[in-house]
């Protein structure tokens, strides 16, 4: 129907293309440490290869909720298979992972923790799905690319990212 070239090509469509939305699970850690050891944070998700995942983090007598979530976070990140499916950040004591990519919401997604050889923590098995996520069409086309929906006839911009994008009329 049309041709697409990189990096500011375009492609003709017969309708308005749908933008991606990454999605974002939030697991919030409630407790203060009362015996040092190591909580368990488990990762799980459609795709991420050898899901569920097992994390422990190294944690301290007296450690808040919110120090143990950047703990947490430091933890995730420093796994080399989830920080390749997510990016992960810690705010107060939220751990919050954000895919890499934008794709159907996957309802399996989920982040537990629970105390693993430390004591303190009140364990949650389940995580909140804060945004849900969308399959962009178009995904991979290169930031700056062009669609042409000549049934409405509009020019969409991707002015998102390849992994992300995000068509916005011009």
């Amino acid at each position: 129907m049309g041709q697409y070239s990189s990096p500011a090509g375009s492609f003709v469509i017969a309708a308005a293309p749908t933008s991606g939305v990454a999605q974002v699970e939030t697991v919030t850690v409630v407790g203060t440490i009362t015996l040092a050891g190591n909580a368990t944070f488990t990762v799980t998700a459609a795709g991420l290869t050898g899901s569920p995942i097992a994390v422990s983090v190294a944690v301290a007598l007296n450690d808040t909720a919110t120090q143990v979530a950047t703990k947490a976070a430091a933890a995730m990140n420093a796994n080399a298979v989830i920080a390749a499916f997510f990016s992960i950040v810690s705010n107060g004591a939220d751990v919050i992972f954000t895919r890499l990519i934008s794709a159907a919401n996957d309802a399996t997604m989920n982040i537990a923790y629970t105390n693993g050889t430390c004591t303190g923590l009140t364990p949650d098995a389940t995580s909140t799905d804060t945004t849900a996520g969308v399959l962009g069409d178009f995904r991979g086309m290169d930031s700056g690319a062009f669609l042409v929906d000549t049934a409405n006839k509009k020019i969409y911009k991707n002015t998102g990212s390849p992994a992300i994008p995000t068509w916005t009329v011009q």
